[in-house]
């Protein structure tokens, strides 16, 4: 079977999203408190995610880390940040939006935009970006309404598991 090639016309993006019930204020803060963040994103933060912030996200458990720069922040509503999560040289674009539901629930998006390379280093990207995000925003649920700790980012490549 012979291998196929493909060439993309557009830059994909990544659009993932669920309702969680709590008020956008406690989803935003979530996000935007390493305390809170974490315990189901990244292990450590150099510090909250303010506009113009240049922060550091490691995940200790993997021995990596990456560099965030956090465009813009409206408070309750939205989060623009860049990072070098699958290139340094060639950062992406995320954004949060936090959309106040009925009964004091919010549905959370999250897009990510901006990816390069060859067709299958995009598919790759696009593959752990849509599952890395659904994890974080899975854990977030589970955290904010039910106090559990998932650990869905640390679980998800455990040591010693062959490809």
């Amino acid at each position: 079977m012979s291998a196929r090639t493909f060439e993309l016309t557009t830059i994909p993006s990544v659009k993932v999203g669920m309702l969680i019930r709590r008020p956008a204020r406690e989803v935003f803060q979530a996000i935007v408190d390493p305390a809170v963040t974490s315990k189901i994103w990244y292990t450590r933060s150099s510090g909250r995610m303010t506009p113009g912030a240049e922060l550091t996200w490691e995940w200790e458990m993997y021995g990596v880390s990456t560099r965030a720069s956090v465009q813009d922040v409206d408070e309750n509503r939205r989060i623009r940040f860049t990072w070098g999560n699958y290139s340094p040289d060639a950062p992406t674009t995320v954004e949060f939006h936090f959309i106040p539901m009925p009964d004091d629930t919010t549905y959370v998006q999250v897009t990510e935009t901006g990816f390069t390379g060859t067709g299958d280093e995009l598919v790759q990207q696009v593959t752990d970006s849509t599952g890395g995000f659904t994890f974080l925003i899975s854990a977030l649920k589970a955290l904010l309404e039910h106090d559990v700790v998932l650990g869905l980012v640390a679980d998800a490549h455990p040591s010693g598991l062959s490809a």
